[in-house]
């Protein structure tokens, strides 16, 4: 008997099976652009992002530590008060993202199905996971300093600062 079923054709979560992911606490959240097409790479485009990533932290009162709009994905660095559910959070930033990127003259999709989640755990340190997270264009190539990345920064750390 085969160990590891095919699951081609159905959808696998990607959620921690027992886990409640309605617990307050930072989580690290990554999803890709629609195809891992390299959608957003305009200044105009990431400032809107954050404002509306901002906006939708405020309603659902979000702590966001940090966030790297990457050309082909994103990173973002949350934390949710308790009984808030962190897929509710990342559904509803993706789909008023979808229309800033409308809004931007994109067309179609913008984000693929789901997303990745690292529950960070107590003895992680969220100033340097943020500082990290921030760092991912200096990674890639796209910038030498991540303080001069259009795409990145946080709604609770002084980005000179980390």
């Amino acid at each position: 008997m085969d160990e590891h079923p095919k699951t081609f054709g159905r959808r696998r979560s990607l959620r921690l099976k027992d886990f409640d992911y309605r617990l307050p606490g930072p989580y690290h959240v990554v999803f890709g652009t629609y195809n891992r097409q390299p959608l957003l790479c305009a200044a105009s485009l990431l400032d809107a992002l954050a404002a509306e990533l901002a906006r939708v932290a405020t309603v659902m009162s979000t702590t966001v530590y940090a966030y790297c709009f990457m050309p082909d994905h994103a990173h973002l660095l949350v934390s949710l008060p308790g009984g808030t559910d962190l897929s509710r959070f990342v559904q509803r930033f993706k789909g008023c993202s979808t229309r800033v990127f409308w809004q931007h003259g994109g067309t179609g999709g913008l984000w693929q199905r789901g997303f990745y989640d690292h529950v960070v755990r107590a003895e992680e340190d969220v100033r340097g996971l943020a500082r990290y997270i921030l760092a991912n264009p200096v990674r890639r190539g796209l910038v030498e300093d991540f303080r001069r990345y259009p795409g990145g920064g946080s709604l609770v750390f002084p980005v000179e600062e980390l």
